[in-house]
């Protein structure tokens, strides 16, 4: 009787602990804990050690029915419960995953799994490119205005080619100008009837090249002059020939390195021919001319009182700067040759004075005082026979 309570009580316990394991196998499969996994296989091996000592108290039971002996059911009981507070411990840390299980070191809470990166939403297209702007129309361009100045030349000497000293030659450039600048679009110069440079030959070769042009009132209304200044140098195959001008050292040179070589060395007026038609820089067209005569003159002067003199004043294209000619009884008292670049003012489109301080000694020509509105001009110089002055009076403008 005593046993047969005994495995009773034993049995009570083993379903309490099967019906704790069945708890904790549901809680298991709603939170699906590797830790929680491991610790209910531990449960469920002693929970076959409990039935296998259930069973084996079964055995003995039966084969000692009705004999005395001495009680397992102490030790047993005690192995029961403490399964029984085991599976208890256990079912609370399933519960509480933050505390720690009851048998060995503390396990690290499992981390949570990681959030789904950000999805970024689609680029927004790009807005399409604002239409170009209808290109500006170009400026219109300025009317460019041509001439043809020529310059009577002669050989000063001469190797490679039959041109004696003295022999003519002509000095012929093509000018345009938009009113501002005079550029020279094409040269040629002819010797002994046969052209010794022409710019437009071919040239196979490297150029240094630079112009200028300086435009003057000719002596006859209606006409201008023109001085140049042209290099083309560099090294070249071609037939192009190489040259330096300039006509206001009244000197130039043609020549040629490659076969066949030759060199041309040539002396030319200061100025061209005079050239008709209308004057290629704006600022000739303000130039001023007049009539005039001596009214007095003091020491050696070259030009007796009452003498005619014609003045011409060109403004520069520089500014600031005139070409003034006056000549006197046919002498040209200031302006002669290169000189006659001095200071000048320009009110509107006249010019206002002209003033140039300077005698032969220092600046290579009289000095020169010009006052349009006042209608007089003072020419000055100093020479081997003494200082003269002139004084000149303008006829009244027409």
């Amino acid at each position: 009787m005593r046993y047969r309570d005994e495995r009773d009580a034993l049995r009570g316990r083993v379903d309490s602990l099967e019906e704790q394991l069945a708890a904790a196998k549901k809680e298991l499969e709603e939170q699906r804990d590797d830790g929680r996994a491991a610790r209910v296989e531990q449960l469920e091996r002693q929970m076959d050690e409990a039935r296998r000592v259930l069973d084996e108290l079964g055995r003995e039971l039966d084969a000692v029915r009705g004999g005395p002996r001495r009680s397992l059911a102490v030790p047993i009981l005690a192995t029961l419960a403490g399964l029984g507070f085991c599976a208890m411990v256990a079912g609370y840390a399933m519960k509480r995953p933050e505390s720690y299980a009851i048998q060995g070191p503390p396990r690290p809470a499992a981390a949570p799994p990681p959030e789904p990166a950000p999805v970024p939403p689609p680029p927004e297209p790009a807005p399409a490119p604002p239409a170009p702007p209808e290109p500006a129309a170009p400026p219109p361009e300025e009317p460019s205005r041509t001439a043809t100045a020529t310059w009577k030349a002669t050989v000063a000497r001469a190797t490679g080619l039959p041109l004696a000293a003295g022999a003519p030659c002509t000095v012929e450039a093509e000018l345009a100008s938009s009113g501002d600048s005079i550029h020279v679009p094409a040269l040629e110069i002819v010797c002994g009837g046969k052209p010794i440079y022409r710019s437009s030959d071919s040239l196979n070769g490297m150029s240094m090249f630079s112009s200028g042009v300086e435009e003057d009132s000719g002596s006859a209304p209606g006409t201008y002059v023109y001085a140049l200044s042209y290099q083309d140098k560099g090294s070249r195959a071609g037939e192009r020939a190489e040259v330096s001008i300039d006509s206001i050292r009244k000197a130039g040179a043609v020549w040629r390195d490659s076969a066949p070589a030759y060199r041309v060395e040539l002396t030319l007026p200061y100025q061209s021919a005079p050239v008709k038609g209308e004057p290629l820089l704006d600022a000739t067209g303000k130039a001023l001319r007049r009539s005039a005569r001596v009214t007095g003159s003091t020491g050696p002067s070259p030009v007796k009182p009452g003498a005619r003199c014609t003045l011409r004043v060109s403004p520069l294209a520089r500014g600031g700067r005139c070409l003034t000619r006056l000549e006197c009884g046919g002498r040209m008292l200031y302006g002669a040759g290169t000189t006659g670049v001095s200071e000048c003012a320009v009110e509107g489109d006249q010019v206002a004075r002209v003033h140039d301080g300077n005698t032969t000694p220092n600046g290579g020509d009289p000095a020169f005082d010009l006052d349009v509105a006042a209608g007089r001009a003072t020419v000055r110089d100093e020479g081997k026979g003494g200082a003269w002055t002139v004084g000149i009076e303008l006829d009244p403008s027409e």
